[in-house]
């Protein structure tokens, strides 16, 4: 009976073991799986990322793990442009800063993305300009001003249709310069986004990021907030022929409105937030630029707070990048709280502070980490804060890694 028990055990073992042969792996991927993109990933969880490159030579060096990947093809994007398709990019671009997007897409048509940031920097002999934080938006005609490093050696702007300086729209020649900035004209061209090219005087390209040109009325800000009542101004591009603006179910015809902006008093409304859209003369709809893109109605509301600065402006530790001066202080009450409006961007650190033209006193005392800071951010104006006001002439908000947009007090 031992004998028999033993030989019924082995031959057990022997069946256990013959159902897995390692030379015959068995795969579970199947085309009609949905794709999911397993690297790169973002610590954070949210998919989002930032290849930070130091300089026009550095590749774009990374590779992408995907599922089910014998069924899943590959596509990388930058500002919307294929520039390659596989698992493994190595590939140069000119400095400045692209939108990245890549795209798994299986044999069946399924697909998904993951987003991110490319920003390549320049080398610090090259020209180059880098856009603000909110885009460089123009029309036909205008005269722009783009800042940035050696711009004395620009020779001409080449205006392309696509990022890498082979399909060349138009090219013009500076109206004026400096080594900080330049001013061109902006060509007759159609609709759409331009990468900006600088050439030198032996012909080689630099990056200078992205020129949205628009034909048509279209608004860029000042629509998001208003006091009921009171006049509103929304400023653009193209809207000298804007005939009426509707908020909520209030149709206003009584407008002023010029090639940038549009003038009208806002109805008298409660407090809450209402649809915004408007007409020109010929029935047309005015275009809005969110960041969701180019939309016909936006959502305004009611605001609560009065705004004494308003603009885009990258602070630095200079007093006099985004002043308030103390006659616009004056309207401020002691004991408001001042908010200030920002938006973080790519730097080593971000801080903020808010002082005087003469550094003598803080307002707001330097607050670091910014990025995980309430924004607005608040404070309150208090007896000493005025008394720094009236002595130095203005209230400064600088730091660093911050695009500021607006202060408001209530």
């Amino acid at each position: 009976m031992k004998t028999k028990f033993l030989y019924i055990a082995a031959l057990a073992t022997m069946f256990v073991f013959s159902g897995c042969n390692p030379q015959e792996p068995f795969d579970t991927q199947s085309p009609d799986d949905a794709p999911l993109i397993l690297r790169p990933y973002n610590e954070s969880g949210t998919g989002s990322f930032t290849y930070l490159l130091a300089n026009p030579d550095t590749p774009l060096y990374d590779s992408v793990t995907v599922t089910p990947s014998a069924y899943t093809k590959i596509n990388w994007y930058l500002d919307g442009e294929l520039v390659y398709t596989g698992e493994k990019i190595n590939m140069c671009f000119y400095a400045g800063t692209y939108a990245l997007t890549i795209e798994a897409v299986t044999d069946a048509g399924k697909r998904t993305t993951r987003t991110g940031t490319v920003v390549v920097n320049p080398y610090d002999n090259d020209p180059y300009s880098a856009a603000p934080a909110i885009g460089r938006h123009a029309a036909p005609a205008m005269v722009v001003t783009i800042d940035g490093q050696n711009m004395n050696m620009v020779k001409s702007v080449a205006l392309c249709n696509d990022l890498f300086g082979i399909d060349i729209a138009m090219e013009v020649n500076p109206d004026s310069q400096t080594a900080d900035a330049l001013t061109f004209t902006v060509p007759a061209l159609p609709n759409g986004a331009y990468h900006i090219r600088l050439r030198d005087a032996d012909g080689k390209l630099y990056g200078a990021d992205v020129l949205n040109i628009y034909n048509e009325a279209t608004v860029l800000d000042g629509y998001a907030e208003f006091i009921p009542g009171e006049e509103w101004t929304i400023t653009g591009l193209n809207l000298q022929n804007v005939a009426s603006v509707k908020l909520g179910e209030n149709v206003v015809t009584s407008v002023t409105a010029t090639a940038s902006s549009v003038t009208f008093t806002a109805p008298a409304v409660d407090e809450g937030k209402y649809t915004l859209s408007m007409l020109n003369q010929d029935g047309t709809q005015v275009k809005f630029v969110t960041e969701a893109g180019l939309v016909y109605e936006v959502i305004a509301q009611v605001s609560t707070e009065t705004i004494i600065w308003s603009g885009s402006v990258d602070i630095a530790w200079d007093a006099d990048l985004v002043k308030v001066e103390s006659s616009v202080m004056a309207a401020v009450p002691i004991g408001a709280i001042i908010f200030v409006y920002y938006s973080v961007i790519d730097a080593e650190y971000h801080a903020l502070r808010v002082t005087t033209p003469w550094w003598n006193g803080d307002l707001l005392p330097q607050v670091d980490g910014m990025e995980s800071q309430a924004n607005p951010y608040p404070f309150e104006y208090t007896d000493a804060c005025k008394a720094l006001v009236d002595e130095t002439g203005a209230m400064s908000v600088v730091g660093f890694g911050l695009n500021v947009t607006k202060i408001t007090y209530k």
